[in-house]
């Protein structure tokens, strides 16, 4: 059963703006399925076939490229030259939104000849947010804290047993329905094919199995915190003989050219004080339960220890904070400075408007969050930019409401686009 995405009015959007577009994202995150909600004529390219549809571009690219359109060609990794043709037949075509391609590597995109800049426009499919499975009530709305901030006080019904649930189940399309043990199979086996095949199939390179694990469970114990590569490979160097800082380099290129890993940039405002902004990355796995079956959790593990689920919480707030973002031309980035002040998430949409977040599960934990995000406000330079549309604590509580001192409190399991 096709399950509607947050992505679908970008997808429409691009399609009426550029001749062609790219979605990409991780395996299994439903990028095929969306598309095909759009496409009128399709290619699906495997290991399979791969080469009866190179000789067919070859030998008769017309029939490789003709419509109807949208045309979706599927996976068109697998012949990296494919991106250069349909460049170039876009350019001989009048109008807009001819084919959609998808991919789950990067890795060929650095091989184009072309960017596509202008022709092909990029977007990235996520697993599903809280909002999209069906989880989120969806009663509060991310746009309307932009653009009028009236947080009515309002109950959430998903309980802390939810939470952790779906963070172990994680967003993945086709496993919306399965109970939690046979989630855990399933990505048991999305994370041995992963270090297994789909790492070594980006390049000549061979990835080692053992390292891509240990780096992978390095990252998963650091999720949400900012990683340097030092601490990486002082966990790796105690499990192994020494690892070089290069090599280390080379392996997270590859699980983010896979989008398995995603870095949250800094965010640099205009600052009343020359404050110096650290932009050591804090890294996220594209979906929490990626992080949670390589340290083979469950939801009873995390309902017992409720550091490891303050992690993994704030993990899943920053994937649904994205999704949610995204679609309305936004983007989320973190924020810390040399004196130790740092905020969960910043996002800005493209006019300029902006809002600062703390990722907080209790409310033991809000005062302090409270404070500290007007704090940060205090800093900005309101003559070179705007004040935040809002100051908020994203919990894992049971209400949504605006406290006193003007931070709204918002459930995650409330929030939508």
């Amino acid at each position: 059963m096709y399950k509607t995405r947050l992505l679908e009015e970008t997808v429409i959007e691009y399609l009426q703006t550029f001749k062609a577009i790219a979605i990409v994202g991780p395996k299994f995150c439903g990028k095929t399925t969306l598309s095909n909600h759009f496409a009128k004529s399709s290619i699906y390219l495997n290991p399979i076939n791969i080469k009866d549809y190179k000789t067919m571009l070859q030998l008769s690219k017309d029939t490789f490229l003709s419509g109807p359109f949208p045309k979706l060609i599927d996976e068109w990794q697998l012949i990296p030259e494919v991106w250069d043709v349909v460049r170039h037949e876009v350019d001989l075509l009048q109008g807009r939104g001819f084919f959609i391609l998808t991919g789950s590597s990067a890795a060929n995109l650095d091989e184009t000849a072309h960017s596509g800049a202008g022709r092909i426009g990029r977007l990235t499919l996520r697993p599903m947010s809280l909002y999209e499975i069906g989880l989120s009530s969806g009663k509060v709305s991310l746009k309307e804290l932009f653009f009028d901030l009236n947080l009515m006080h309002t109950k959430s019904n998903v309980t802390i047993e939810d939470y952790a649930k779906w963070i172990i189940k994680g967003g993945w399309p086709e496993g919306i329905f399965d109970a939690e043990a046979r989630s855990i199979i399933r990505m048991n086996a999305y994370m041995d094919a992963l270090v297994k095949e789909d790492i070594n199939k980006l390049s000549s390179k061979k990835y080692n199995e053992n390292r891509t694990r240990k780096i992978l469970e390095s990252l998963a114990r650091y999720t949400g915190s900012e990683t340097t590569n030092k601490n990486i490979l002082n966990d790796l160097n105690a499990m192994e003989a020494s690892t070089a800082e290069n090599t280390l380099i080379d392996y997270l290129d590859a699980l983010n050219k896979l989008y398995i890993i995603e870095d949250l940039k800094a965010w640099n405002p205009n600052l009343r004080s020359k404050t110096v902004i650290r932009s050591t990355p804090v890294r996220f796995f594209v979906d929490p339960s990626i992080g949670a079956s390589i340290l083979k959790l469950t939801s009873a593990k995390l309902l017992k220890d409720f550091e490891t689920f303050g992690l993994f919480f704030e993990s899943l707030v920053i994937r649904d904070l994205r999704i949610y973002a995204e679609s309305l031309g936004g983007e989320v980035y973190r924020y810390k400075d040399k004196s130790g002040l740092e905020v969960d998430a910043i996002i800005q949409l493209q006019d300029g408007r902006w809002g600062a977040i703390e990722v907080k599960m209790g409310s033991h934990f809000f005062d302090e969050a409270a404070a500290k995000l007007k704090t940060f406000s205090g800093k900005i330079d309101t003559k070179k930019m705007d004040k935040p549309s809002f100051l908020a604590i994203i919990s894992a509580t049971e209400y949504a409401y605006q406290r006193e001192d003007g931070v709204c409190i918002i459930p995650i399991g409330l929030l939508k686009n």
